[in-house]
């Protein structure tokens, strides 16, 4: 049987700073707003941790009003600019924008900032805050639109020093004793006297969805149609976790990973053994991994992002943006379908009508 087991890549949290995150996973169930955050975390069963630039807003007061508020987004050496429309935003600009503040308040730059706008009774409201990760999540996730002005790929691009599951564990439970992290903690130099330059470890928790697409021939057994026809394949979550894993390691390498997959696609407890064949995964998200050998590019829309790829005959390669991997494997298994016709004596035909 030929299967493609195509698993996509979600975050279940917007990237988050390693301080961020110890302080939600110690969040007391009577706080509900960082009860719900460690709940998202919580809900990963992979997750990434990187290196990043901090992002910082400069707010543009001057060029701001009621309609669209604007921020400038400072990553080291790049800016670009990020635009609000009251229009598209009407749950949070209300009876139109009152401003921007900063967080810590009243500084010229800031990781985070609060919008506020008119209540009815025409008194300025905080609506919502943000970090950079945070608004570029809530728009991926359609609950908020901006438009950005300038190339803003620093913002969203993370080296990617460790990759790891936490299946049948909390993530934030994963986290108590981590001894990669501590040692990326040490090593890397992430803390910068000057505040717009530092860099951040960042974790990025993810879920999968995957689904199976099938190519069934003349040589296809009983067996092979009916699984087909219902769906029935010997795959489990966990597999494709766990696989998954392996995957993003054995294709990006790393630097804190110690155990590296080497022999990768084989495996005991990924999809090796598996009613798959051929394995890919890609990141949907706006979010760029930068690692050793390039780049995984991710997108929501899958079929312009990265595909990280393994099959059962050892071979694994990664896809760049764009490429059409249940293209190129059904042709590789048509090929290999007539072959094995020509073998068996079939002979092909041509009618002029």
């Amino acid at each position: 049987m030929n299967n493609i087991l195509e698993t996509n890549l979600h975050l279940t949290h917007a990237p988050i700073s390693i301080k961020d995150f110890n302080r939600i996973k110690k969040a007391p169930v009577l706080d509900p707003e960082l009860w719900n955050e460690k709940e998202s975390l919580d809900n990963a069963s992979l997750y990434i941790i990187g290196k990043r630039e901090v992002p910082v807003f400069v707010p543009r007061r001057e060029m701001s009003d009621e309609s669209c508020l604007i921020l400038d987004a400072e990553v080291g050496k790049t800016s670009f600019r990020i635009f609000i429309p009251a229009s598209t935003n009407s749950k949070y600009s209300l009876n139109g924008f009152a401003g921007i503040k900063t967080e810590p308040e009243g500084l010229e730059k800031a990781q985070k900032v609060w919008l506020f706008a008119f209540n009815d009774k025409g008194e300025a409201v905080s609506t919502i805050g943000f970090t950079f990760d945070e608004l570029i999540y809530y728009c991926s996730n359609d609950w908020f639109q901006i438009f950005m002005q300038s190339d803003f790929t620093p913002a969203i691009t993370y080296e990617v020093l460790y990759v790891g599951e936490c299946v049948g564990e909390n993530l934030t439970q994963r986290f108590k004793a981590h001894h990669a992290l501590q040692d990326m903690l040490i090593e890397e130099k992430v803390i910068s006297p000057s505040f717009d330059k530092s860099e951040e470890l960042i974790l990025m928790p993810f879920t999968i969805d995957s689904y199976m697409c099938t190519m069934l021939t003349g040589f296809s057994s009983e067996n092979d149609w009916m699984k087909a026809l219902t769906g029935d394949f010997d795959v489990t979550p966990n597999q494709i976790n766990l696989d998954a894993e392996k995957a993003l390691v054995h294709g990006m390498n790393p630097k804190y990973n110690q155990i590296r997959f080497k022999n990768y696609p084989l495996s005991k407890d990924g999809l090796y053994k598996s009613d798959a064949s051929v394995f890919y995964y890609s990141i949907a998200e706006n979010i760029i991994l930068k690692y050793d050998a390039g780049n995984i590019t991710g997108c929501p829309e899958t079929a312009f992002a990265s595909s990280i790829v393994g099959d059962k005959d050892g071979y694994t390669k990664v896809f760049v943006p764009g490429e059409d991997k249940a293209e190129w494997y059904a042709k590789k298994w048509y090929t290999e379908h007539e072959k094995r016709m020509i073998e068996k004596g079939y002979t092909f035909t041509c009618s002029d009508g």
